[in-house]
């Protein structure tokens, strides 16, 4: 399954959920499905490569219910578009031409957060479990052959990380029960990079051996409730 068609079951999905769950599940005071959209600050945390997380956006589905008290759930779907920069050079020799390695990687997630008000409606803090299916690590087109740091590995030989990743986030979010901003940091529990153990990537340079990278964003935007 492609990630286009990814996307398309998720929202299918979600609000396919998310009615059954104001039918059956949420008997509290506050049951809003809303919409968002914001920027989100990418990187990858390793000391294999050296690393420049870039901004671009994020947009998605929410649903904010009263669990118990001043308690909420809040669960959704949100699509991210992620880039970040990998430090490169243009020819093998390491005396060549220098520069950044663009790359552009989109992923959706599914998270399931617990809420507490800290004042009333206007303020709170969340956290919990994301999950994120994302696609391939691209690289810039043109520089698909460029290579990366000081290894005898080209910009495309990396675009296999993990397909499957696990996340755990912090925010905090305020605003009036119509609209509200949001701030989120989210930290990766595995390897992102571990998918590129079997891509043989030591037989062409034995420098780059089981590599460990874990993502890790910062996210912020606003969000609009039905």
């Amino acid at each position: 399954m492609n990630l286009k068609k990814l996307f398309l079951l998720a929202g299918i999905l979600f609000f396919t959920f998310n009615a059954d769950a104001q039918r059956r599940i949420w008997d509290g005071q506050y049951n809003r499905l809303g919409v968002q959209a914001g920027v989100n600050y990418f990187n990858i945390v390793t000391n294999d490569l050296q690393v420049t997380p870039k901004v671009s956006w994020t947009a998605g589905f929410t649903t904010r219910a009263s669990f118990y008290n001043d308690f909420q759930f809040i669960y959704g779907i949100n699509f991210y578009d992620f880039k970040l920069d990998i430090d490169g050079r243009e020819k093998v020799e390491l005396t060549s031409s220098a520069g950044a390695i663009e790359y552009n990687m989109i992923g959706v997630q599914g998270n399931f957060f617990g809420s507490y008000k800290l004042y009333d409606h206007y303020l709170s803090i969340e956290a919990g479990p994301v999950v994120q299916i994302n696609g391939k690590l691209d690289a810039r087109q043109d520089k698909e052959l460029w290579y990366l740091g000081n290894y005898n590995i080209n910009a495309m030989d990396i675009e296999k990380v993990s397909a499957f990743n696990v996340n755990l986030a912090i925010g905090v979010s305020g605003g009036l029960e119509t609209a509200k901003f949001w701030l989120q940091y989210q930290y990766g529990l595995n390897n992102m990079l571990k998918g590129l153990e079997d891509e043989g990537l030591q037989e062409k340079d034995t420098g780059f051996t089981n590599p460990k990278g874990h993502m890790s964003m910062i996210a912020g935007g606003i969000t609009l409730f039905l």
